[in-house]
C-alpha cells in the first residue's frame, strides 16, 4: 500500500510544527541542566624560597541547589626530616552561603582533620590541625571561605572563613586586586588577575610557602 505522498508531506509538516515547540522546550531544560552541573578545576604549584614542594588543585562544582568546592595538594619538605603532607578540603554551600566544610590532612608527622556545620542556628566547630584545637561555634552566616578564593575575588571588610581553623576574620584590601586575610596569626596574601587568583602568599607554623597558578 502506498502513501499519498502530499498527504504525507502535510502531516510530516504539521508534526514538526508539533515537535518544534517540544525541541525548543528540551533545548532549555537541557542547557539549563548542564549550566547547573558545571565544573571548573585549576591548577597550582607551591613553592618554598622558589623550589617547587609539590601541587595543588582547585575544582568548583555547580548542582542545581548547591556549589562544592574542593581542594586538594601533596607536598614533600624538610622540616627537621622530610614531611609529606596530602591535603584535602570539602566546602559546600547553598543559597549563598557556607553548609559545611571538611579538611583532612594525613603525613608522616600526624594526621588532622577540621569540620565545621550549619544546624539552622549557629555552625557547629570541630577544628584540629598541628598545635590548635577550636570548637567555639560561629553565629554569623558566612558567605566566604578559603577555597570560594580560587573562583571569587573578595570584597574589603567581607566576613572569611578559615575552614582549618574554624575561625572567622575580615579581608583586607591591601592594593588594586591584593587582599589580605589574618588567622590565627597567620597573614595570607591573594593576587588577582582578571577575577583569578594567580598568587597566594601564605604563612604557616610550620614553613611559609608560595601559590601559583600553572592552568
Amino acid at each position: 500500500m502506498f502513501q499519498n505522498p502530499l498527504i504525507s508531506t502535510t502531516a510530516g509538516a504539521a508534526v514538526s510544527k508539533k515537535l518544534i515547540p517540544l525541541v525548543v522546550v528540551l533545548v532549555f531544560v537541557l542547557g539549563d541542566g548542564f549550566a547547573q552541573n558545571q565544573s571548573n578545576e585549576r591548577n597550582y604549584e607551591i613553592t618554598v624560597l622558589g623550589f617547587k614542594i609539590g601541587e595543588m588543585t582547585a575544582n568548583r562544582s555547580k548542582s542545581s541547589d548547591s556549589t562544592l568546592y574542593k581542594v586538594k595538594s601533596n607536598v614533600s619538605f624538610w622540616f627537621f626530616g622530610k614531611v609529606n603532607v596530602d591535603f584535602r578540603l570539602d566546602s559546600r554551600f547553598a543559597n549563598n552561603q557556607v553548609v559545611w566544610t571538611r579538611s583532612f590532612s594525613k603525613s608522616n608527622k600526624g594526621d588532622f582533620q577540621s569540620e565545621v556545620k550549619w544546624n539552622g542556628r549557629h555552625y557547629e566547630v570541630d577544628a584540629s590541625t598541628y598545635k590548635f584545637e577550636n570548637s567555639k561555634p560561629i553565629y554569623d552566616l558566612i558567605t566566604l571561605s578559603s577555597v570560594m578564593l580560587f573562583f571569587h575575588e573578595p570584597k574589603a571588610n567581607q566576613d572569611f572563613l578559615g575552614e582549618v581553623f574554624g575561625l572567622v576574620s575580615k579581608v583586607k584590601k591591601i592594593s588594586t586586586n591584593v587582599y589580605e586575610v589574618t588567622i590565627n596569626g597567620n597573614t595570607n596574601r591573594y593576587y588577582y588577575e582578571n577575577g583569578i587568583m594567580v598568587k597566594a602568599e601564605m604563612q604557616s607554623p610550620i614553613k611559609n610557602y608560595l601559590i601559583k597558578l600553572v592552568n
